[in-house]
């Protein structure tokens, strides 16, 4: 190949010299056209094509007992909803978490005998630092009870995922055990269930996730 080359620039050369002595157009024409077919052409550009779609979510199977579920419906926003009847009201709680109603219960490290001023907990008198809350923060059980072909669901699993919140996924299509958790604490059996320390939240929003994880991190701490 080198060899070749050697003898193609050679050749190219004695043309030139021949053009220069003779003023000969249309061997310099010819030259042109054969120093432009020696030099290397650069690659084709590849075509690029657009975006790649999203993945699209496998169909509903018949034999899951989940629906999707848009609506967040929380303690807190059923308390707040003045729409609601009593009947409705009542309704809407049993299908919730009666647990979130709540507070968390301190547990006493205290083994036996009446508790003494120099062992009983003392509540706290100054604020906790910003370490003190985001490694609270970071305690507080996330399980998000889930299907592969929720559009909810993964819009809450990539929020989970890109605001650094650990959690716990269960498929209640695959997990029967999940399954029964999830039914229990959502009879209305809607996809996405997630609960927050002991806050249920019916659906996803991050501000109803994030509200939740304050009151379970506030809840730790005091």
């Amino acid at each position: 190949m080198a060899g070749h080359r050697v003898s193609s620039q050679l050749w190219v050369a004695t043309l030139l010299v021949a053009t220069a002595l003779s003023g000969c157009e249309e061997i310099s024409g010819f030259v042109e056209n054969a120093v432009g077919a020696t030099e290397p052409q650069p690659p084709p550009q590849a075509e690029h094509g657009g975006e790649e779609t999203e993945a699209k979510l496998p169909e509903r199977p018949a034999t899951s007992t989940a629906t999707s579920e848009t609506q967040v419906i929380t303690f807190r926003s059923i308390l707040d909803n003045r729409e609601l009847s009593r009947e409705e009201r009542i309704r809407a709680f049993e299908n919730l978490d009666p647990a979130a109603l709540q507070k968390p219960v301190a547990r006493s490290n205290v083994t036996g005998g009446p508790p003494t001023a120099s062992i009983r907990r003392q509540p706290r008198q100054d604020e906790p630092s910003q370490s003190e809350l985001a490694a609270a923060r970071r305690r507080v059980p996330v399980v998000m009870y889930s299907t592969a072909w929720c559009g909810v669901c993964k819009r809450a699993r990539k929020y989970f995922q890109e605001a650094g919140i650990s959690f716990v996924e269960y498929d209640v299509d695959e997990n029967a055990s999940a399954r029964a958790e999830y039914l229990r604490l959502n009879p209305r059996r809607s996809v996405p269930t997630i609960k927050v320390g002991d806050e249920v939240i019916v659906g996803f929003s991050a501000q109803a996730v994030n509200a939740a994880l304050d009151a379970a991190t506030q809840g730790r701490l005091h």
